[in-house]
């Protein structure tokens, strides 16, 4: 086999060079794909502020009470958020699914694109026709 031109030798490494940039920028992504324990606790702090923001405003004698409320039993709303929590990994991302439906609540469906550290809602459905976090 002859020895490959300066061209050639050029072309091969540019491909390689393409290939090398891809395949670290794909090892970033799936290394800092969130796992579910960051997910869970991201989508607790978003329904503790939808509690505090949108349902404990509309009791103003009991606005303050509420929120502490909220607060303090974060821990329990975690659980819940667990117990009511799909993951598909894709390696490169992850889809999050979280429905509860509580007997005697209204149904709360929240649907987001986990990727590169960060968590990006694509569908949220909360009692009021709030529908953006």
């Amino acid at each position: 086999m002859p020895p490959l031109s300066f061209t050639q030798r050029q072309r091969v490494g540019r491909s390689l060079s393409i290939l090398a940039i891809a395949a670290s920028v794909l090892g970033v992504f799936a290394l800092t794909n969130p796992d579910r324990r960051d997910y869970e606790t991201y989508v607790t702090d978003v329904l503790s502020d939808y509690l505090i923001e949108r349902v404990c405003v509309r009791f103003p004698d009991f606005s303050e009470s509420c929120h502490q409320f909220i607060v303090e039993h974060e821990a329990e709303l975690l659980k819940i958020v667990e117990e009511h929590t799909n993951r598909a990994n894709f390696w490169l991302f992850s889809a999050y699914t979280t429905e509860i439906a509580l007997p005697m609540l209204p149904a709360v469906e929240i649907r987001v694109i986990g990727v590169s550290a960060r968590f990006f809602p694509y569908d949220v459905k909360f009692p009021d026709g709030t529908d953006a976090i």
